[in-house]
């Protein structure tokens, strides 16, 4: 009894900011001293922050809309020139390349061909150099607002996911216009934009990082995807040149030349799809998006600084 009484006045003469100090204290073990609990509040804020950006999505959604109908305003054509883009493009390359050049050795269908592949190379392409300039365009906005800062390049991701509509849908038109019979085969290349995309996003969450840091990877960025451009066979069969060379394992592991040739194998007759591309291709996608988002996320608190 004497020992809670004194226990009592003991509790009765501290302060008043003792008493909050006090009672603040954590009563949870450090996190240093204990992984356990420290991964389990990163998995925590993994989960916050997931769910932010999955909160966002009518923002996203909005925005890309927004932006797309901002690229053309001022241009007497408007969004018309999203279908002459890509036509302008494929017959300047089908001239040059079918016609000049002739890299046609091996293909029935060089037309259709060269099409799938600058209009599947362009989209990753697009999303790459638009997702680098992300955390630059919006540093002000980042400066006043709280918000998951992977919102960006999501965002432009998903534009050029819409913008990338009308010269797919010439995709297709050139495939049946070159005599290419509609199949079941051309459905797949729904899944095959989708799991692009992935790609794309993650693509654009790693460049996005790399410039907010180094201001000059955006000036490298057009030529790393012009020599690219050139290395996955955009513009010509790489199975007519290397197939059984030492060499040929490089174009097989390059995600852009796995999902050139997984889409030309769902649209053009005469092709096939391999299977262990398409393998390879999802594996890229995955571990693009997951490494990018790891890789963005850990430099989350120095974007709209300086």
């Amino acid at each position: 009894m004497l020992s809670l009484r004194a226990g009592a006045r003991a509790e009765c003469s501290l302060g008043p900011t003792d008493s909050i100090l006090r009672v603040s204290q954590p009563t949870l073990p450090d996190a240093t001293d204990s992984p356990g609990l420290r991964d389990a509040r990163e998995a925590e804020r993994l989960q916050s922050y997931v769910r932010g950006i999955w909160h966002r999505r009518h923002y996203i959604w909005y925005v890309s809309k927004s932006n797309l109908r901002s690229r053309q305003i001022n241009s007497v054509l408007g969004n018309l020139w999203h279908l002459l883009n890509p036509l302008l493009q494929i017959g300047v390359f089908f001239l040059f390349f079918g016609l000049v050049l002739d890299t046609t050795r091996g293909v029935d269908n060089f037309l259709g061909y060269l099409s799938v592949g600058v209009f599947v190379y362009s989209y990753s392409q697009k999303c790459a150099i638009t997702g680098a300039r992300s955390l630059v365009k919006y540093r002000g906005l980042m400066s006043m607002i709280s918000f998951p800062r992977a919102t960006l390049p999501i965002t432009t991701t998903v534009t050029e996911a819409l913008a990338t509509i009308p010269p797919f849908a010439v995709m297709f038109l050139v495939a049946l216009v070159t005599g290419e019979p509609p199949a079941l085969s051309w459905l797949l290349v729904v899944p095959f934009f989708l799991i692009q995309t992935a790609f794309n996003a993650g693509l654009a969450l790693i460049t996005a990082r790399a410039v907010s840091h180094v201001a000059d990877v955006q000036q490298v960025l057009p030529f790393i995807f012009r020599l690219g451009f050139y290395f996955s066979g955009v513009l010509f069969n790489v199975n007519a040149y290397v197939e059984g060379k030492s060499y040929e394992i490089v174009f097989r592991l390059n995600p852009l030349y796995c999902f050139l040739e997984v889409y030309r194998g769902a649209l053009l007759e005469g092709t096939t799809i391999d299977w262990s591309l398409l393998a390879i291709a999802v594996a890229w996608s995955v571990g693009i998006l997951v490494i990018g988002f790891w890789w963005f996320r850990r430099a989350e608190d120095s974007y709209g600084e300086g």
